[in-house]
């Protein structure tokens, strides 16, 4: 086995687990090493396909149909954000849009330090939603805005991770099709592709061994820490292209 495919699938199966147990990360931990090891070209269409399969496999049809009303919400404020992302989109500049979404992260991960007393209602929500729609667009990355809107919604960590899943796996999926839509042969051309949907999967069933097991608080903690680098790798990309 080639020493590029073993890393690869390594950091495949852990950000799966890592994404089904906490409820996001795997694009933290697995889009560097692969658009080092494949380039960018070949590794964004690649990256949005692993990451809806993950929320495929993550998303539970219990939870779906017992938070029908607020999974709905946040699809409709999402789909809205896409729509109006691709709007946008040709007038920014990539520095604009690595600055935007990383600002976009901050205020996300703020808005989870906010008291009980203070969360934000369905408008809040959806506005949330709609944010988490920009950044599949802009640098697809929506998992911390949505699992944070949730959270700031007043949902537990565990009740997070679980609803974030069917969210995820519409933007993801929106972001994947449009992709492929504009340039399918980057997708066609990626080496690898079984073992990546192999590790994927194997990822995904023990991030659902792992995930009830978390603490709550180690939920919370986790969720900010991997927004905050999320950021951090976001300003970075700016800082280099500008």
């Amino acid at each position: 086995m080639p020493a590029d495919l073993l890393i690869l699938l390594l950091a495949i199966l852990t950000g799966a687990a890592i994404q089904v147990g906490v409820g996001i990360g795997f694009s933290i931990v697995v889009a560097p090493v692969m658009m080092v090891l494949l380039g960018t070209a070949t590794a964004v269409p690649v990256l949005l396909m692993l990451n809806t399969l993950v929320s495929l496999v993550a998303s539970n049809r219990r939870v779906w149909s017992m938070n029908t009303a607020l999974i709905r919400n946040a699809v409709i404020g999402c789909v809205a954000g896409i729509a109006l992302g691709l709007l946008i989109y040709p007038y920014l500049s990539e520095r604009m849009v690595l600055v935007l979404t990383g600002v976009l992260l901050l205020v996300g991960v703020a808005t989870s330090l906010l008291p009980q007393e203070n969360r934000v209602g369905p408008r809040g929500f959806q506005a949330i939603s709609g944010l988490s729609g920009l950044a599949t667009v802009w640098a697809a990355t929506p998992g911390p805005l949505m699992i944070l809107g949730f959270l700031a919604s007043g949902r537990t960590p565990h009740e997070a991770r679980r609803l974030v899943q069917p969210v995820a796996l519409v933007a993801y999926g929106s972001a994947f099709a449009l992709h492929c839509l504009s340039d399918w042969s980057a997708f066609a051309s990626a080496p690898w592709l079984w073992p990546f949907v192999a590790a994927t999967i194997a990822g995904s069933l023990l991030g659902h061994v792992i995930g009830p097991l978390l603490p709550q608080q180690a939920i919370t903690h986790a969720i900010r820490i991997i927004s905050i680098l999320a950021c951090a790798a976001l300003f970075r990309r700016a800082y280099l292209v500008g």
